[in-house]
């Protein structure tokens, strides 16, 4: 089975649409989205309806509980703030419905999914640093899935549990190897934070064993522009271009 997995599309319509016929391309059997369809970005609904419209299985990220008033956002940025306060406007009831809708992970026979970590999945933690990744394999250690895909940090990453200690791989194509245990961050379709514009998303082939990290560019300008045209705040289209 061929899997597409993406996450962190944030409203951001130009890149969806740019990953969406890729990922037709590559015709995988199953995709799944791993939180925060919405925030950030000026289009949520069409975003939701892109989800909708091929079927795609997803889990909740905490901006998509934030804006159904499930998850208190006074931690927020306050430009991720505003972002979900004109979001939850924004919104139409069938796609409040459909967000309220998700669980906050999913799993298969040899993977699990959830939007930041295992560790307290309705919490979100970030896993932005060794302490908490070591953490988290205190967890996927003690499960029978071999791979936990999360995301929300928006950097993609592959941090691997073998014998007992810790490493990274920084290749964009990754063998999985039955000795190991994987915490695989699949980055971010709508605002990757690696310092790379692109939008980022992953295919895993169970039967090879293999993933591969996707970068793609796509019409950041209009993205920017329907941002500023909505009266969200300026730093959220800005950021798009240097990819932070």
């Amino acid at each position: 089975m061929r899997v597409a997995l993406l996450s962190d599309i944030h409203s951001n319509l130009e890149a969806l649409l740019g990953v969406e016929e890729e990922i037709k391309k590559l015709s995988p059997d199953k995709v799944i989205c791993l939180g925060d369809i919405v925030g950030y970005a000026a289009r949520p609904n069409a975003c939701i309806e892109i989800v909708k419209k091929n079927s795609w299985l997803a889990i909740a990220g905490n901006h998509d509980l934030g804006c159904l008033g499930k998850l208190e956002i006074s931690s927020f940025n306050p430009y991720a703030r505003k972002a979900i306060v004109w979001t939850q406007e924004k919104l139409s009831q069938e796609n409040q419905s459909f967000l309220n809708g998700f669980d906050l992970t999913y799993k298969e026979a040899n993977f699990i999914c959830t939007h930041g970590s295992l560790f307290e999945p309705d919490k979100f933690h970030y896993l932005d640093n060794y302490s908490l990744i070591f953490r988290d394999f205190s967890v996927v250690n003690q499960i029978d899935e071999q791979i936990c895909f999360v995301a929300h940090t928006h950097i993609p990453a592959c941090f691997i549990w073998k014998a007992d200690n810790l490493y990274r791989d920084y290749s964009s194509a990754i063998e999985i190897s039955s000795k190991c245990k994987y915490i695989i961050n699949i980055g971010s379709v709508g605002q990757p934070r690696d310092r790379d514009s692109r939008s980022c998303f992953c295919i895993f082939d169970t039967q090879k064993n293999t993933l591969k990290f996707i970068r793609l560019r796509y019409d950041i300008k209009t993205t920017q522009g329907q941002i500023i045209e909505e009266g969200l705040p300026e730093v959220l289209a800005n950021r798009l271009s240097g990819g932070w």
